[in-house]
């Protein structure tokens, strides 16, 4: 059964995929994001316009951020480039709001997709390394993307960045910001004050 009040060109619900954003399978390999997401393009894009023009293009996007306060990535992006001396990107994904599993969904789905997107964080805000932290206990997740790492560092995407996956402590408090940071400077995951 189709929809009856559907134009004849229209697809049948049924064939209609439920999800946008998670891909339906997963994403298991860089040829398959290749071809089925269209993987690469962004990191391309961001290169041949290079980081001034990309900054520019995330801010008049409107992106935010998936966390609870949402705030704007190009905002947080350009606050990154200003900054004097060597740049670090790290990327959130210790999940540490009770009951969600957001993060953990987006890396079993497309792990690709999270690693390209941290490139080209990386080359807009000029960072050399690229850290993605993420709560050790996700052991299924940690394998999802040190496996797309690889790939994407064997396949020249990586170009003078250095990508690190840092696993830390299941606390609540590791999914915060500040206290993400505490840990991967090998201190408590306590936010910080100032």
């Amino acid at each position: 059964g189709g929809n009856p009040t559907a134009s004849p060109d229209a697809p049948d619900r049924d064939e209609v995929p439920v999800n946008r954003v998670l891909p339906i399978p997963a994403v298991d390999s860089i040829d398959d994001y290749l071809d089925r997401r269209e993987g690469g393009i962004g990191l391309a894009t961001a290169q041949d316009i290079g980081a001034a023009a990309t900054l520019e293009l995330i801010e008049a996007s409107g992106l935010r951020g998936r966390g609870g306060g949402g705030f704007p990535t190009g905002r947080k992006w350009r606050t990154v480039a200003e900054q004097r001396g060597p740049r670090h990107g790290v990327v959130n994904a210790a999940e540490g709001e009770p009951g969600t599993f957001k993060d953990r969904a987006l890396i079993r789905a497309d792990p690709y997709q999270l690693v390209e997107g941290a490139l080209i964080a990386a080359h807009a805000v000029g960072a050399d390394e690229v850290t993605i932290a993420v709560k050790a206990s996700f052991e299924q997740e940690s394998r999802r993307l040190s496996a797309a790492v690889q790939e994407i560092e064997a396949a020249g995407w990586a170009d003078g960045v250095r990508m690190v996956l840092r696993g830390g402590p299941s606390a609540y408090l590791f999914g915060e910001e500040t206290g993400l940071l505490e840990v991967l400077e090998g201190r408590q995951p306590f936010p910080r004050v100032a």
